[in-house]
């Protein structure tokens, strides 16, 4: 009988443990210094055309998970976890899949996922449930089973990509036909997001079932660490709407999500959401923002006074920046409380360590390293 080898991780049991410790007290806001997040990946593995895609719905689903795994021990085994990164593999299955366990048609492409209406006809005859012999979900849980059960004790297995309420719902209709729902029949789109939500709930516990037993913490397709239930919720869709249908449409979801977090953060992607960050800091247990500004617009360090105000209104906050953008936010305003996720694709594991340094003697070089 064939048994797969354990990975050959640049992680080692201390390194776990300084993991919790630290990422703990950030959580707590015990931590004085900012979480740093930098992984460099060996030259040989990042130029490789030849590379596992990131997109799991690009792999036959028929093909064995245990082969689809397979793909990903280069990668994993040639990268530098340095600074506050941890060992990770995440299911990418594309941004919002519980619209296909629902029902929505899948359009693979190399670097993204798609999604398009099952069905056609009226909102009325629309019901968001889950079937759970669905094949996107069967290929999901799957996956998620075997990844815990091959590296579950050296790596967290991060949560599939679930969507936000809305986003979901957009998959199930067509963007453009939510939005004129919204309009027309608000009542049918509150009727929808509350079904939404419950499998969303529903979706989360059975993955949450497979992945919190196996103790290396828990993960999503945001890059944050948390000692129990956690995830990176979102709403993208919220771009396009004003703030009085943002507080009846999302915000409800958001209140049920976050009460069965433990470390519930928001994607707030896009200046059109910023208009919503009032409400969103008003959530008790919401505990983070994760500003992402958009294509086009200037990086998290030049949205000062935005990371100021997420900060002041009692929220962690998580940026993804070059390392220049991370000095600027240090000096600036301070790191407590920030979480940096260092982008740079080309850094190599010396230049990462030297960047550690450089951001000041409480970020140990060695720590992932």
């Amino acid at each position: 009988m064939w048994v797969p080898m354990p990975l050959n991780l640049r992680f080692s049991e201390s390194d776990w443990e300084r993991i919790e410790r630290d990422w703990a007290a950030w959580w707590a806001g015990e931590l004085e210094r900012p979480l740093v997040v930098l992984e460099c990946v060996e030259v040989l593995d990042r130029y490789d055309p030849h590379c596992a895609s990131v997109f799991l719905g690009n792999y036959p689903l028929v093909m064995p998970a245990e082969d689809l795994l397979d793909e990903f021990v280069p990668r994993l085994e040639n990268t530098h976890y340095l600074g506050d990164s941890f060992p990770r593999f995440w299911l990418n299955f594309g941004p919002g899949i519980v619209a296909a366990f629902a029902g929505a048609q899948v359009h693979p492409s190399w670097d993204t996922t798609w999604f398009s209406p099952g069905k056609t006809g009226s909102v009325t005859d629309l019901s968001v449930t889950c079937d759970w012999q669905n094949p996107w979900w069967r290929r999901v849980y799957e996956i998620t089973q075997a990844a815990v059960a091959r590296w579950g004790s050296q790596l967290a297995v991060g949560f599939t990509d679930l969507g936000g309420n809305l986003d979901i719902l957009a998959h199930l209709r067509g963007a453009q036909q939510l939005l004129l729902d919204l309009y027309d029949v608000p009542e049918e789109i509150d009727r929808l997001v509350r079904e939404t939500t419950q499998v969303w709930l529903a979706s989360y516990d059975r993955l949450s079932a497979l992945i919190a037993p196996a103790g290396c913490g828990i993960t999503c397709w945001g890059p944050c660490w948390s000692p129990g239930s956690g995830y990176m919720l979102q709403s993208d869709v919220s771009y396009m709407i004003s703030p009085h249908m943002f507080e009846r449409f999302v915000l409800p979801d958001l209140v049920a999500c976050c009460e069965k977090l433990d470390y519930a953060f928001y994607h707030l992607d896009g200046k059109g959401q910023i208009r919503h960050l009032d409400m969103l800091l008003s959530l008790p247990r919401l505990c983070g923002i994760q500003w992402v500004p958009g294509d086009g617009n200037p990086p998290p360090q030049h949205w000062l006074p935005l990371l100021k105000r997420i900060r002041e209104g009692g929220k962690l906050c998580q940026v993804t920046v070059s390392p220049e953008g991370a000095r600027t936010i240090l000096r600036e305003l301070g790191g407590k409380g920030f979480c940096f996720v260092i982008s740079e694709p080309q850094l190599t594991p010396e230049e990462g360590i030297a960047f550690l340094k450089q951001m000041g003697s409480h970020l140990s070089p060695q720590m992932g390293g």
